[in-house]
């Protein structure tokens, strides 16, 4: 059952992604030709006014075809469906739209993916009271990195620890992030201290502290307990939204440097096997999990390859340099190469996964 559960939580992370593309072209005053979810043979079809909605077989993906997008795709739908371009609401084609419009459209989708992780942050943080801050409270016996016992190049009770490395501090799980993937243990460090910005450069630091309750070595912080109302903890789902935002730009960013491999890499498959695995033993980081990965959806389908919403808008950014659009074809041609090879990714990547899930 916790199997069944990921693969309707997939699809419907599919769902409202299509959704958000399918309701900001109906407000735009474009015609909407097809809905669709999934890939595959249809499991179920309807005509409903001048849009088809269709559910297929495999869950894995969907679309939002409109008047005027792709003029084969469109031809070869109106002549399956007799929607007959002559009875579509005149002035609803995609490509006569402002330019506005169609930016718009495009990223409505990312835009719905991300407002639903965040959502689902929200509701998860409902129950809770309180937050832990990246503010310094103090410092565990035996902290050996206080600004007064190292001429000033260290940390004092309220600073707000501001950026890692790479990493900007939302939470404090970025934190741990930080120190986890720096190596040779030294980092640029950025402070907020009374309203004024602290730098530490080239800063070594090493967990030595002892907890004084497990004996387990920690870096030595103490850190800020906070009270949230409902405005904290709608501030506190945006930061945490923001930093699985920063996970997902950072693990591109390590792939497409060598820090991690491509086998590594999780799938739809991984993802809905997780899913099953976390749904069996703690729905709320079930619906962690979720968010997360609505959120790397957004980010992914923002990124500049054809085929993508995000190829679709680097081609208006392009039509808007030049002012002119560019030519069809090309933008065609370009879409079928992301598109193959967004497919031979899919196929590699499920393949570790099914690996991963066998072993």
């Amino acid at each position: 059952m916790s199997y069944v559960i990921a693969i309707v939580v997939f699809g419907l992370l599919i769902f409202l992604h299509e959704l958000g593309h399918f309701t900001v072209a109906k407000l735009s005053g474009i015609n909407v030709l097809q809905f669709t979810i999934g890939f595959g043979p249809a499991l179920f079809k309807k005509k409903i006014g001048h849009t088809v909605y269709a559910l297929r077989l495999l869950p894995i993906g969907g679309a939002v075809m409109m008047q005027g997008e792709d003029a084969e795709e469109e031809e070869m739908l109106t002549g399956n469906m007799d929607i007959r371009p002559e009875e579509l609401p005149a002035g609803g084609s995609f490509a006569d739209a402002s330019w506005l419009k169609r930016f718009f459209v495009c990223i409505a989708g990312a835009t719905m993916n991300f407002l639903t992780g965040l959502v689902i942050i929200f509701l998860l943080l409902i129950p809770a009271e309180n937050k832990v801050s990246p503010v310094l409270s103090g410092f565990l016996e035996g902290f050996p990195y206080a600004a007064e016992d190292n001429g000033g190049q260290g940390f004092q009770t309220g600073d707000r620890i501001v950026r890692i490395n790479d990493f900007h501090i939302y939470t404090m799980s970025d934190f741990q992030l930080a120190m986890m993937y720096d190596n040779d243990q030294h980092y640029n460090i950025t402070l907020r201290r009374d309203g004024k910005t602290v730098k530490l450069t080239d800063y070594e630091m090493k967990a030595t502290v002892s907890d004084p309750e497990s004996g387990e070595k920690l870096y030595g912080f103490l850190l800020t307990t906070e009270p949230m109302g409902f405005g904290g903890k709608l501030s506190y789902a945006m930061q945490n939204a923001l930093s699985d935002l920063q996970s997902a730009v950072l693990g591109l960013k390590m792939l497409l440097t060598g820090q991690v491999g491509t086998g590594e890499m999780m799938g739809t498959v991984g993802i809905a096997g997780e899913m099953g695995a976390l749904a069996k033993s703690n729905m709320r980081s079930m619906w962690l999990f979720v968010a997360y990965i609505s959120i790397n959806l957004a980010f992914v389908n923002l990124l500049p390859i054809p085929a993508l919403d995000g190829g679709k808008v680097l081609f208006l950014l392009i039509e808007l340099v030049r002012g002119k659009k560019l030519d069809p074809k090309y933008e065609g041609v370009a879409s079928m190469i992301g598109m193959g090879l967004i497919l031979c990714l899919f196929l590699f990547v499920t393949y570790h996964d099914v690996i991963r899930l066998i072993g």
